[in-house]
């Protein structure tokens, strides 16, 4: 048992150190990209739409094949695998004569991120809980802060291509790291969990939500929150300079507010789950997000920014993690997998989406949409709460 504990607690070292690097692409590429537009003549920023579908396609396609390739790998596996396409993804990038080549090589890192989100998540939700997978998430706004800085510098210095060579450095001490944890057999199998038959027997008498569209309204849930997230982030300085409350030296600020701000939610409400369970940590998590909207929508001030990233933030990992009170044991590899292709399926088309009617309505559109998906992953979550709660009465 002592031996368990202390392995647990190694493990959960390794997970969140590794973690970290999940970060790496988003963070990375809005640095990178300044260089590689530069250096292939004739490419604008309508390109990074092509980049951004291109890569959450091939990121869905990995949450969509994780139930797969559980049957024949581990999850740990599976996340080692993702690693190391994602290393390839980089180093092909970093080798990129034009943009043909830019967007095949992104496809291919976006496939790498979604097979590590999805199989990690997919782990924690088993394994261990919402206060860990918050903790976790921290480690992936770490990654995806740090990322942009190390681009920044080796840009100055060398080129863009030099940054993707040192990142990709990174990951192999990060691979290194997974294998030995590996050959020292740290990682938790299902078998391995201690009083296995009791918990066994206990997960058969627990009620669980079993209905085709309980699994749908959950994989909706996600969706929306996809396109919450990156159509705040993205748009919202352009919404602003539209309106002359912000510049174009000032719209970075914004950003990496959110970013941190996203961070500390993270942080807090991993402390905080301690105390709370998941359903109202999201509800929180909501009400502050959509205070956060309302801060921007009528004073365009950058603390409604951090109002926002503060209470998305803790959105993503709780909700995974609620998967597993929400879902059978048996098929719920396959649920959070399918929840992260939802989250990047959702970040494809609602940014899209969002994008086109700023575009051809106004940018002021921006803030009623954002509200509007925060409310709809709300009422998702609460109707799946709602409808666990009955599914227990009737025990």
């Amino acid at each position: 048992m002592e031996k368990l504990k202390k392995n647990r607690l190694w493990l959960l070292g390794v997970i969140l150190v590794s973690y970290f690097v999940v970060g790496f692409p988003d963070g990375a590429f809005t640095v990178s990209w300044l260089g590689i537009a530069d250096e292939m003549q004739g490419m604008t920023t309508a390109h990074t739409g092509y980049i951004l579908v291109g890569y959450s396609i091939t990121y869905t396609l990995a949450g969509v094949l994780l139930s797969r390739l559980n049957r024949f790998m581990k999850l740990q596996t599976v996340y080692l695998y993702g690693l190391v396409i994602m290393a390839l993804g980089f180093v092909g990038l970093a080798l990129s004569p034009n943009f043909a080549l830019v967007l095949a090589t992104i496809t291919v890192y976006g496939f790498g991120t979604g097979l590590m989100a999805s199989s990690m998540n997919s782990y924690m939700a088993k394994h261990f809980t919402a206060r860990h997978n918050n903790w976790m998430h921290c480690f992936w706004g770490a990654g995806a802060t740090l990322s942009p800085i190390i681009m920044g510098q080796m840009m100055a210095v060398l080129t863009w291509r030099a940054g993707y060579f040192v990142i990709t450095g990174i990951l192999v001490v990060v691979a290194i790291l997974l294998l030995i944890s590996m050959y020292k057999k740290i990682w938790i199998d299902d078998e391995d969990e201690p009083d296995q038959a009791t918990t066994e027997q206990a997960a058969s008498k627990k009620r669980y939500l079993t209905k085709t569209w309980h699994q749908v309204v959950e994989i909706l849930t996600f969706f929306f929150l996809g396109g919450t997230d990156y159509t705040l982030v993205f748009f919202t300085g352009a919404a602003l300079m539209a309106r002359g409350q912000a510049t174009l030296e000032t719209v970075a600020i914004f950003s990496a507010v959110y970013y941190v701000s996203m961070t500390a939610g993270r942080m807090f409400f991993g402390w905080a789950a301690k105390w709370l369970r998941e359903v109202p940590i999201v509800r929180i998590g909501a009400a502050i997000a959509v205070a956060g909207i309302g801060v921007l929508y009528f004073t365009g001030h950058v603390s409604g920014m951090a109002l926002a990233g503060f209470g998305l933030g803790p959105m993503l990992p709780t909700l995974v993690s609620d998967s597993s009170n929400r879902f059978t044991p048996r098929i719920l590899s396959k649920i959070v997998g399918y929840e992260l292709a939802a989250f990047g399926a959702g970040i494809a088309v609602l940014f899209f989406l969002t994008s086109q009617l700023m575009y051809f309505i106004s940018y002021e559109a921006l803030f009623p949409l954002g509200l509007a998906f925060i409310v709809l992953v709300f009422l998702c979550n609460e109707v799946l709460a709602r409808a666990l709660k009955a599914c227990n009465k009737k025990q």
